[in-house]
């Protein structure tokens, strides 16, 4: 079904195009292609692109084929025919992605995209913009990280590769390097609300960790000393005086915006690990109010 649903696409975007001249060799080079005949598709292909020189889909067809056969010269030859002849790369790209999409090679697409943007380093920029959004669209974490890199390079204030980054980082694990993109955004733009939740969130979750980790090593001392006693406290207090503050300023900064459930119990729970009883009792009395409102 899903195949059937992109060849429909392809053929309402290619009807747009116009009619192919010589429609009988047109078939036969399709029977070919079909057929994974490639040497004998692009033969035809070949022909067809005389007559009709500003026809996508037989550039997308070729350039599909050559990529079956493995000729990366083929490939490129196709495509720079294209730019030749005034054919947007933009439909070559949509084109060449449907169609492997629908043959399930979707690294032909891929790799089309890598070569085009080794030959033609101008087009950098625009290449990058596709395989970011390829490499989205396949979840491949460490790829969204290596072309982030390349278009920060050129736009290095862009909130939105910064948070692509910062995600994609976060999926790999590397969650100082993503507090690290989020804390750019940040310091772009003190308002922008996905900074403000994963930074707060990040400082919260680190001071839990923190604390569990200084209360187990406190609680294994079989008899603590007064020095060992002052040491815990001095390091509880210090974790509170910077990560749960840290954090409670920018979930305040969020929750300024508009409030949700799990900020106001994050809040709560940081004011109530400061002994900030008061602001722990207004959160506690609009959530009691907001219960009873119809």
């Amino acid at each position: 079904m899903r195949k059937i649903i992109i060849i429909l696409f392809l053929s309402v975007v290619y009807s747009l195009q116009g009619a192919i001249i010589n429609e009988k060799l047109y078939r036969k080079a399709e029977t070919h292609f079909e057929n994974r005949e490639w040497s004998e598709a692009l033969s035809m292909y070949n022909i067809l692109l005389i007559e009709n020189p500003k026809e996508v889909k037989l550039y997308v067809s070729s350039v599909v084929a050559a990529s079956y056969k493995e000729a990366p010269q083929s490939v490129m030859h196709y495509v720079e025919l294209s730019e030749r002849n005034g054919v947007s790369l933009d439909s070559l790209f949509v084109g060449v992605n449907a169609l492997t999409m629908a043959h399930r090679k979707s690294e032909i697409y891929e790799n089309m995209l890598l070569l085009i943007k080794k030959e033609q380093p101008w087009l950098k920029k625009l290449i990058n913009t596709y395989l970011l959004r390829f490499y989205r669209f396949r979840n491949d974490a460490p790829r969204i990280v290596e072309i982030s890199d390349e278009l920060l390079e050129m736009f290095p204030d862009d909130e939105r590769l910064l948070k692509l980054k910062g995600d994609a980082l976060l999926e790999q694990g590397e969650e100082l390097q993503s507090f690290g993109c989020y804390k750019r955004i940040y310091q772009k733009d003190s308002t922008n609300r996905d900074a403000l939740i994963f930074l707060g969130n990040f400082m919260y979750n680190r001071g839990i960790e923190q604390l569990k980790e200084l209360e187990m090593h406190y609680d294994g001392l079989m008899s603590p000393t007064r020095m060992q006693y002052a040491s815990y406290e001095w390091e509880k207090n210090r974790i509170l005086d910077t990560d749960f503050r840290e954090a409670a300023s920018y979930l305040e900064k969020a929750d300024k915006q508009y409030t949700t459930p799990y900020l106001r119990k994050t809040l709560y729970s940081i004011y109530t690990r400061l002994s900030e009883i008061g602001k722990a009792e207004m959160i506690l009395n609009e959530s009691k109010s907001r219960k009873k409102s119809p």
